[in-house]
């Protein structure tokens, strides 16, 4: 019952034009060293920034073309090729140069996460490739790299 309770109450903010993931960045703790797997152009990383005003803030993303994907953003819907994807990556370390807090990674959510130690994180966003088995991976790697009561 509690998880539908909370799924309408969702639900609810999305029909009254709010994002549900903006609901979701307002419950995280401010002060926190998070990371954001799946970054794409960086938009939802200035929310995570603006809204929890992070201690650290680590973009994750191999901003690598994937034709294999045609029906993604990386893989010929939006980016044509590799260097779109390399414009795009470009733009980002761009946008966020001059925030002491963001740590701007390249690289497979995989290579990425399991440099760092267990436990570093007090949360992580993942919103990496939407395909079961990627996110049945980013989720694992992410709970052994999340704080206990993280």
């Amino acid at each position: 019952m509690i998880v539908k309770n909370v799924v309408s109450s969702v639900g609810r903010k999305i029909l009254h034009g709010g994002d549900p993931r903006m609901y979701v960045l307002r419950k995280m703790p401010k002060g926190s060293v998070c990371a954001e797997i799946g970054v794409w152009k960086g938009q939802f990383s200035r929310s995570i920034l603006d809204v929890t005003d992070p201690k650290e803030l680590h973009l994750v993303d191999p901003w690598a073309f994937q034709d294999e994907y045609p029906d993604r953003m990386y893989g010929g819907k939006e980016a044509k090729g590799q260097k779109d994807m390399d414009d795009i990556f470009e733009a980002v370390k761009t946008a966020f140069a001059e925030d002491e807090a963001v740590h701007v990674h390249r690289g497979s959510s995989k290579d990425v996460l399991i440099s760092f130690e267990d436990e570093t994180f007090d949360w992580i966003y993942v919103d990496g490739n939407h395909y079961y088995g990627y996110v049945l991976e980013d989720l694992r790697l992410s709970y052994e790299k999340i704080k206990k009561g993280g």
